[in-house]
C-alpha cells in the first residue's frame, strides 16, 4: 500500500535531551499550583510529562502575572502553554469522540453479558476534579478500576488504527502539530488510589499512533512513575545514535518519543457566565478540531452535542442525575427501574422526544447554550432536535453499527412536524390506554369536521410507534427515484397519516403491542383490530410499500386489494375516482399551460366551446354535492358527535334539521 508519504523524505533525527531532574520538575510544580491554582497530582502530572521543566517555568512568567496563551472559546478563555512533552508521560483520551455512535451502552446490553465491546459501561464524561470550583483547569474521570481504563484505552485505540491511521506518517515524520493536553484524574470506584496524567483533550490519533509504533499500552501511563527505567531508556536510544547505529526502530523511537503540545492550565469564564472548564475545552476541541483526513462526521457530532445538552439540562436543574443517565443511556435496565424510570426502550425515546421538542423557554435555552458552545449553528432548528434525539434513543440498540446507522438515518425522519408544535407529553400509559384515547382523538376530530391537529394522544402515540417500525425497518424514508416506494414522504409523513385516521391509529397499537411481545414481525389489523391474513391463513406482516399504500398523502386513495367483496369493489371504485380526480387536475393544468405565440395562454384567447363547458360544469356540480353528503356520511359512521353548543338564553336556538338527521343515532351499515 502506497499513499503520499512514501515519497517525502523522512525527518531527520537527533539526540534526545536527558529527563529532567526532580528538582527541575518540582520547581515548575510549584510555579503551576502558585499561577494557576492546580492540584499538586495535576502540576506534578504536567512537570513529569514536559521535556524540559525550566524553560516552561520560564515562560510562564510570574505567578500573580502569568505569561501564557490566551485561547477564546464560547462562555471564556483558556489559558494554554506550547511545549514539548514526553509521549510517554500522555495519553489518548479513552473515550475518543470518533468512537460515541458504536458504543454499548447498558440501557442496550448489561456489562459483561456480550461481547468484548460491552464488557464495561461506557467510561462516562470528564467533569470538573473540584466540582465546587468548576472553572478549575483540571478534569476528573470515574472508572470502576483500572481494567475498566485498560478495557476503553484497548476499545478506543482499536478503532482509531482502524478509521483513521496515522502510523506511517508518523514513522516517518514525526508528530508536527500539536496535540491538546489536560490534567485528568482518573477515580477509581473499587478504591484504588486515584492516577492523574496529561490526556489528550481531542481524542488524538496521533498520540494513539505514537503509542503502538513504541509499543506503549496507553493506559499504563497513569500508573508509571518509574524514573529511573525512563531515564535508562532515554540514555541508550542518545548511545545508539552517536555510535551512528540508525537501525529503522531507534530512528522511529527518535522521532516518536517527543510530541508537541498544548497543555491547557486554565480558564477565566465570562462575567456572569456559567460555562465550566469541560464545557469550555469541548468548545475548543468542537470549533478548531482539524485533524485530517477524516473529520468526525455527523454522527458522533450529535452524539457529543447531545450529551452536551444533557450535562447544561441537568446543570440547570432541569433534569436529575438519574434521568441525565437514563437518557444518555448510562444505567442499566435494572437500575432504570430502580430509580422508578421505565425499561422499555419505546418509553425512554417517548420521553427523549418530549424533552428535546419542548417548548419551555427554560429547555430551549439550555439547548441552545449546549449546542452553540459546541457549533457554529445560531439558530436551533427541528432537524437539529430530532437528530439529538435520535442520538440519545439509539443507545437503547445493540445491533451491528451498519444497521444502527441506517437505522439513524430513518429515524431522525420519523417525528414529523406535530410533534414539535402540538401541546402533548410522555405520559407513559399503557398501549391500551393511550391507543382508546387517540381514537377517541381521532373521532372527535372527524366529527367536528376540524382535522388540523386530532390531539396529543395521536402525538404521543406516533412517537411512540416510531420506534419499533424504524429500529425493526418496517419504516424507512425515501432512498430515490430507485428506491421502490410508493412515494417519497419520510417516516414521520407516513406515520402523520396514520395517526390521523381510526384504522391507523389502530395499526399504531399493534405495531407496538406486538413489538412488545417480541414478535419477529408486526401485524397487519383492520380497523376493528382484527390481523388481517392471506389466503393460507397466515397474518399479513407491515412493510415500508405496504404503510405507504394503506395510509396515503392527503387526496389520494389507498391501494386496492385484489379480493371482490363489497368492501373491496368499494375501495376499488373510491381509488378510480382519486385517480380520475388527480387525472382532471393535470389535464386542466397542461389545457391552461398551453401557450400561443406571445407566451399567453391561448385558452385566456381562445377560450373553450360553451356546450363542453356547460356539462362539465354540471357534472362538476353534482359531484361536488354528492363529495358533501359522502364526506358527512364518514364523520356519521367514524366520528364521534361534538358537544352542543349552549345557546345565549337572548337569542332563539335555530336547528339545522339537515345536521340533526346526521346525527340522530348510529347507521350499522355505514358504521361497519
Amino acid at each position: 500500500m502506497s499513499n503520499s508519504n512514501d515519497h517525502v523524505l523522512p525527518r531527520p533525527v537527533e539526540a534526545l535531551p536527558e529527563y529532567a531532574h526532580s528538582k527541575s520538575r518540582n520547581a515548575l510544580m510549584e510555579r503551576l499550583i502558585n499561577a494557576f491554582a492546580l492540584s499538586e497530582a495535576s502540576a506534578r502530572a504536567i512537570s513529569n510529562a514536559v521535556v524540559d521543566p525550566s524553560e516552561v517555568r520560564k515562560a510562564i512568567g510570574e505567578p500573580d502575572d502569568p505569561d501564557v496563551e490566551r485561547i477564546s472559546v464560547p462562555g471564556g478563555t483558556l489559558f494554554g502553554i506550547r511545549t514539548a512533552v514526553w509521549s510517554r508521560r500522555c495519553m489518548p483520551d479513552p473515550r475518543n469522540p470518533r468512537t460515541l455512535p458504536w458504543r454499548r451502552h447498558p440501557f442496550a446490553v448489561d456489562p459483561g453479558s456480550g461481547g468484548e465491546d460491552s464488557k464495561f459501561r461506557p467510561l462516562p464524561e470528564p467533569r470538573p476534579l473540584d466540582e465546587g470550583a468548576p472553572q478549575g483547569a483540571e478534569l476528573a474521570v470515574d472508572v470502576e478500576n483500572r481494567d475498566h481504563l485498560t478495557w476503553a484505552s484497548q476499545q478506543a485505540a482499536s478503532f482509531v488504527l482502524a478509521e483513521n491511521d496515522w502510523r506511517r506518517s508518523i514513522a516517518s515524520q514525526g508528530v508536527m502539530e500539536a496535540v491538546w493536553l489536560v490534567a485528568t484524574t482518573y477515580i477509581h470506584a473499587d478504591g484504588t488510589s486515584p492516577v492523574t496524567s496529561l490526556t489528550t483533550a481531542e481524542g488524538s490519533s496521533r498520540t494513539t499512533a505514537v503509542h503502538d509504533i513504541l509499543q506503549v499500552r496507553s493506559s499504563d501511563v497513569p500508573y508509571d512513575e518509574e524514573d529511573t527505567k525512563f531515564r535508562a531508556h532515554i540514555k541508550r536510544l542518545n548511545e545508539q545514535f552517536e555510535r551512528g547505529e540508525h537501525d529503522a526502530n531507534a530512528t522511529v523511537a527518535l522521532r516518536c518519543e517527543r510530541i508537541p503540545a498544548l497543555i491547557l492550565v486554565g480558564f477565566l469564564p465570562h462575567t456572569g457566565g456559567t460555562t465550566g472548564f469541560p464545557t469550555a475545552v469541548k468548545s475548543f476541541v468542537a470549533l478548531r478540531h482539524v485533524d485530517p483526513p477524516k473529520p468526525w462526521g455527523e454522527g458522533p457530532e450529535n452524539e457529543s452535542l447531545a450529551d452536551e445538552v444533557l450535562d447544561e439540562m441537568y446543570r440547570r436543574h432541569l433534569i436529575s442525575k438519574a434521568q441525565k443517565e437514563y437518557f444518555a443511556g448510562s444505567c442499566t435496565r435494572d437500575e432504570a427501574r430502580a430509580a422508578h424510570l421505565p425499561d422499555d426502550p419505546v418509553l425512554r425515546a417517548a420521553q427523549i422526544v418530549d424533552l428535546l421538542a419542548n417548548d419551555d423557554a427554560r429547555f430551549v435555552e439550555a439547548i441552545r447554550v449546549a449546542v452553540t458552545s459546541q457549533s457554529t449553528r445560531k439558530h436551533i432548528t427541528t432537524k437539529l432536535t430530532n437528530d439529538l434525539a435520535t442520538a440519545l434513543i439509539l443507545r437503547a440498540v445493540s445491533d451491528e453499527p451498519a444497521k444502527v446507522d441506517q437505522i439513524r438515518r430513518y429515524l431522525r425522519f420519523a417525528f414529523g412536524k406535530p410533534v414539535h408544535k402540538a401541546n402533548w407529553a410522555a405520559t407513559g400509559r399503557t398501549t391500551e390506554a393511550l391507543v382508546n384515547a387517540a381514537v377517541s382523538e381521532v373521532r372527535a376530530a372527524i366529527g367536528s369536521g376540524d382535522t388540523d391537529e386530532p390531539g396529543p394522544a395521536t402525538v404521543e402515540l406516533a412517537v411512540r410507534a416510531a420506534y419499533p417500525l424504524v429500529v425493526t425497518q418496517r419504516l424507512s424514508a425515501s432512498r430515490g427515484s430507485t428506491s421502490g416506494l410508493p412515494d417519497r414522504r419520510t417516516p414521520g409523513e407516513v406515520i402523520d397519516a396514520m395517526r390521523r385516521s381510526v384504522h391507523g391509529v389502530v395499526q399504531l397499537g399493534q405495531a407496538l403491542q406486538d413489538y412488545s411481545e417480541g414478535r419477529e414481525s408486526l401485524r397487519a389489523v383492520d380497523d376493528a383490530g382484527t390481523i388481517r391474513t392471506r389466503e393460507d391463513g397466515s397474518a399479513i406482516a407491515l412493510n415500508d410499500v405496504y404503510l405507504r399504500n394503506e395510509y396515503p398523502p392527503p387526496g389520494k386513495a389507498k391501494a386496492v386489494d385484489s379480493g371482490d367483496t363489497p368492501t373491496d369493489r368499494y375501495n376499488a371504485a373510491v381509488a378510480a375516482l382519486s385517480g380520475a380526480i388527480e387525472a382532471l387536475d393535470g389535464a386542466f393544468h397542461a389545457l391552461c399551460n398551453v401557450t400561443g405565440h406571445d407566451g399567453s395562454p391561448l385558452v385566456e384567447s381562445k377560450g373553450v366551446e360553451p356546450r363542453l363547458t356547460e356539462e362539465w360544469r354540471s357534472i362538476l356540480r353534482r359531484t361536488d354535492e354528492e363529495l358533501v353528503v359522502w364526506a358527512r356520511s364518514y364523520r356519521k359512521a367514524y366520528g364521534t358527535r361534538p358537544e352542543p353548543a349552549q345557546p345565549d338564553v337572548d337569542d332563539e336556538y335555530d336547528a339545522n334539521p339537515s345536521l340533526e338527521d346526521v346525527w340522530e343515532g348510529e347507521d350499522p351499515e355505514a358504521a361497519g
